[in-house]
């Protein structure tokens, strides 16, 4: 699933955000280029010293990042850009961002094609590295893209709208081949509350059962195994369906249990969101 990334406020917003980072490296470029051109340095000529030699270098390395990042390919700050004025024309952010994007994957394409020529007319590997960036450009331009149309596609949607409720909870003094044979491989569930006097202790998955030799688990409880509820990442009804996606990909964990008032109301997984997401681009046709 493509990471989730924020849609820009508005399209004013995404312009100075593309390009202020161009601009700053613009600016320090041209203040190397001047500070190197009052000690003396002209263009064209070798610099007389190292630090007037570190200066013209640093000159030129910002004005070409500046340059490359104005490139009108998203998700480049040039791309932004384009998106912002697209954005302004149109009205629409997601079809404002798929413009950009498939530009910049004609960008992308160019810069593949060049680098395969040069690297037939004999430049080697610095025509490989061109095709290499171009490469990068394409995979970008489609994962931002994916990233904005998921966030879009999610916006107003509750984790209680997606959610499972009916949730498999099992005694915690259970031990672990009991939980395998009769409710993991039974059920074909990943993932299993343990509750302690009406009110979530933990949880299982088959995560932490691999952690486990083998000849350990009959005589292994699941309260030995369990992620306590202090160590788990919950989420409440009400939490936006991108917050806790967001969640699942910083703490890299596929389910995360939905809990009010310290009682459980179901699990949210990957799987869920997936599926949602499915139902809707079905019934959207």
């Amino acid at each position: 699933m493509a990471q989730i990334e924020k849609e820009p406020e508005d399209p004013k917003t995404e312009f100075w955000v593309g390009i202020v980072g161009p601009f700053s490296s613009a600016v320090i470029g041209l203040i190397c280029f001047g500070v190197s051109w009052l000690t003396g340095w002209r263009m064209g000529v070798t610099p007389a010293t190292p630090v007037l030699s570190m200066l013209v270098w640093l000159g030129y390395i910002n004005l070409t990042l500046a340059a490359f990042n104005m490139i009108p390919g998203f998700p480049l700050d040039g791309g932004r850009i384009l998106r912002a004025l697209i954005w302004w024309k149109n009205g629409d952010a997601v079809r404002s961002t798929k413009l950009a994007a498939r530009v910049g994957q004609f960008v992308a394409l160019l810069f593949i094609c060049l680098g395969i020529f040069r690297f037939f007319a004999g430049e080697g590997f610095g025509g490989l590295w061109i095709a290499f960036i171009g490469w990068f450009l394409m995979q970008a331009a489609g994962a931002s893209y994916a990233s904005v149309a998921l966030t879009s596609g999610l916006k107003g949607v509750h984790v209680s709208d997606v959610m499972d409720r009916n949730c498999l909870v099992v005694d915690g003094n259970l031990n672990v081949q009991q939980l395998v044979e009769d409710y993991l491989l039974r059920s074909g569930r990943r993932c299993f509350v343990v509750e302690q006097q009406g009110e979530i202790a933990g949880l299982v998955t088959p995560h932490e059962i691999k952690g486990l030799e083998r000849n350990r688990w009959p005589y292994t409880t699941l309260y030995d195994i369990m992620r306590p509820l202090d160590q788990l990442h919950t989420v409440e009804p009400d939490t936006p369906l991108t917050e806790a996606l967001e969640t699942m990909g910083r703490d890299d964990v596929n389910q995360l249990p939905v809990v009010s008032n310290h009682h459980l109301e179901g699990i949210v997984t990957r799987a869920n969101v997936l599926q949602f997401l499915q139902t809707r681009a079905e019934l959207s046709r």
